[in-house]
């Protein structure tokens, strides 16, 4: 089942400036910019959506970590930033077991509890990393804030010039993309076997409906 999206996962110049605007970042200083494009990248709600443009997610204020980290990287270029796409190895399982200080236990209904038990969804996460000061350093805007409640992990303060954990504990396989993530993301993702594509497919279907329930209902 290869998976399919569009090819738009970049901004035109006239996307970017339009988006920074709509935000208001240019009235900002430049390091404060840095700090509320992440923030505002951040706090669009995560859940799948059927795309990975940027445009897309802006407009939907939605998105999952390929498209909201595409979206962040982006506008990261409008205000002159270099930029990296980068992709870890992540096991969707490590949610349920193993909390650590930073990543707790996510509270997933008994049905997705079961689906991550009884079948090994692997995945591949997207992050940015931005060049600061002749430094490259580490961001991911992909959980929103109200998630934590729920267990998920995000950076809530950020001084926008050194590392922030990523979203999800990852591995030690890591891919520095350069500007090549969206193609990257798809090659390694039709690399994965078939019924690990269908078993990540229905649990991010699935882990998306139960999300958008709990919001809708003011869970969280």
């Amino acid at each position: 089942m290869l998976e399919v999206y569009n090819n738009m996962e970049f901004l035109s110049e006239k996307h970017r400036i339009k988006i920074l605007k709509d935000w208001d970042l240019y009235e900002l200083p430049f390091d404060h910019q840095i700090v509320k494009i992440f923030e505002k990248v951040r706090d669009i709600r995560f859940g799948r959506m059927g795309s990975r443009d940027p445009m897309d997610v802006y407009k939907a204020n939605k998105g999952t970590c390929s498209g909201k980290n595409f979206l962040l990287r982006e506008l990261y270029k409008g205000i002159g930033l270099e930029t990296k796409d980068m992709i870890c190895m992540q096991r969707w399982k490590d949610l349920i077991w193993f909390p650590t200080s930073r990543y707790k236990i996510v509270q997933f209904p008994d049905e997705l509890v079961k689906m991550l038990k009884e079948k090994e969804i692997i995945d591949f996460h997207n992050y940015v990393k931005i060049l600061v000061n002749k430094k490259w350093i580490q961001v991911d805007a992909t959980i929103d804030t109200p998630l934590t409640k729920i267990g998920f992990f995000t950076t809530e303060i950020w001084d926008g010039k050194s590392d922030m954990p990523l979203c999800f504990c990852g591995n030690d396989k890591i891919w520095d993309c350069g500007d090549n993530g969206p193609a990257k993301k798809k090659e390694l993702t039709n690399q994965l076997p078939e019924y690990i594509q269908t078993a990540r497919n229905q649990f991010l279907q699935r882990m998306t409906q139960w999300i958008d329930e709990l919001r809708a209902n003011k869970k969280i």
